[in-house]
């Protein structure tokens, strides 16, 4: 595009602006790949919902749209962390010390637990279930999954969230004694 030639949408500034951009995004987010798919994120918002819409400064707008969606990932990162630290703690995992305070009325709730969960994951879509197994069970990393299932990790961390709620239901239910 040469000096003279507007780009004609917000998007295709994104693209001409494309490397400072990216140095932008992995300044912020010490990672390439993060940063590759924060501005996919970002020319896909500004595809869909700038359309024809009219900027005076372009650049700084889309650097403030930028820094947004990089906090948005923060949040959402730390709320991901968040739910599998409590996901953990409400699993009261088996300390050496605690197996000896198993009552059989804790190992029937657990069971029932299980069977329910196993339940809800047969009921869950099949990359749903999937990402969700890979997650917990594999212990694979949600980059590693997003790869696997060649899909974005926004992707990935939808439908753990959806497994999460699905999981979390469960809970509610059994510990309601529904």
């Amino acid at each position: 595009m040469s000096e003279i030639e507007r780009p004609s949408s917000l998007a295709d500034v994104l693209e001409a602006q494309r490397p400072r951009f990216v140095r932008f995004l992995v300044a912020r987010t010490r990672d390439a790949d993060v940063a590759e798919d924060l501005l996919q994120d970002a020319r896909a918002k500004l595809l869909v919902d700038a359309g024809d819409r009219s900027v005076s400064n372009p650049v700084p707008y889309i650097f403030q749209m930028l820094a947004n969606l990089v906090e948005d990932r923060r949040r959402s990162e730390h709320a991901r962390k968040q739910r599998g630290r409590d996901w953990g703690d409400r699993g009261q995992g088996l300390e050496p010390d605690r197996a000896d305070h198993i009552t059989p009325e804790q190992t029937a709730s657990d069971r029932d637990m299980l069977v329910k969960t196993l339940e809800a994951l047969g009921e869950m879509p099949e990359r749903t279930r999937s990402v969700f197994l890979a997650y917990r069970v594999e212990g694979k990393n949600q980059k590693q999954i997003a790869s696997d299932h060649g899909v974005s990790l926004s992707s990935v961390e939808k439908h753990l969230q959806r497994a999460y709620r699905a999981v979390i239901d469960i809970r509610s239910k059994l510990d309601a004694g529904l």
